[in-house]
């Protein structure tokens, strides 16, 4: 199943199970307890750090086993910024511990896309070079100082499945070292240029404020 989401910093493809938390319905007896949104330290769009290597988040998740945050597959990988096909790079294994802003304790990395591709032997093209998603669990005790929804827009409201069309109007918040954390450069708008790669991606254009 190929899940197209509104990312944050970006637009992201994901084989995955898992939705967005704010997305999913679990009983009320399983359902976390999130902190209020106005001062969660965790949220889409925070800075995270994997081996020396910082990426953007993109949306929380939640299962029955957990609270997850996701950031690019390509963030663990250790062949260098020209190493982009997740079939052939090379990439830090699942239980690597990952930094996550405003969290007490580090993350592991229990999804990466380009780890489980290599393990099936994955040889579609457009899979192989756009299929870019991990997620880290959350230790419990941050999980109380997490809330998944996209600060500044709000959201996310659905799931995207059929892809972006050119001019559909995409909405990103995102921090990084090289807007030197400041957060009023953090929420960006533009438009879809369209998609590629068989639907896996999905070209923007956004303004920066």
């Amino acid at each position: 199943m190929k899940l197209v989401k509104f990312a944050v910093g970006a637009l992201l493809c994901a084989p995955m199970a898992l939705v967005p938390a704010a997305l999913s319905a679990p009983s009320a007896a399983s359902a976390p307890t999130w902190a209020p949104a106005a001062t969660a330290a965790i949220h889409p769009g925070v800075q995270m750090f994997t081996n020396g290597s910082q990426c953007t988040a993109n949306f929380i998740y939640t299962d029955a086993s957990g609270t997850y945050i996701g950031q690019a597959a390509h963030c663990s990988g250790t062949g260098g910024n020209t190493a982009t096909n997740g079939c052939t790079s090379g990439t830090l294994p699942v239980g690597t511990p990952v930094e996550v802003t405003g969290a007490t304790k580090p993350g592991v990395m229990v999804y990466n896309s380009w780890a489980t591709m290599q393990s099936l032997h994955e040889a579609d093209a457009n899979t192989c070079q756009y299929n870019d998603l991990a997620l880290v669990k959350l230790d419990p005790v941050d999980v109380l100082n997490t809330n998944p929804s996209v600060p500044s827009w709000g959201g996310p409201v659905g799931l995207n499945t059929t892809g972006l069309s050119f001019g559909d109007s995409i909405y990103s918040y995102g921090n990084s070292e090289l807007r030197f954390g400041i957060t009023a450069l953090s929420p960006k708008s533009g438009v879809s240029t369209g998609d590629d790669g068989d639907g896996w991606s999905h070209g923007t254009n956004f303004t920066n404020p």
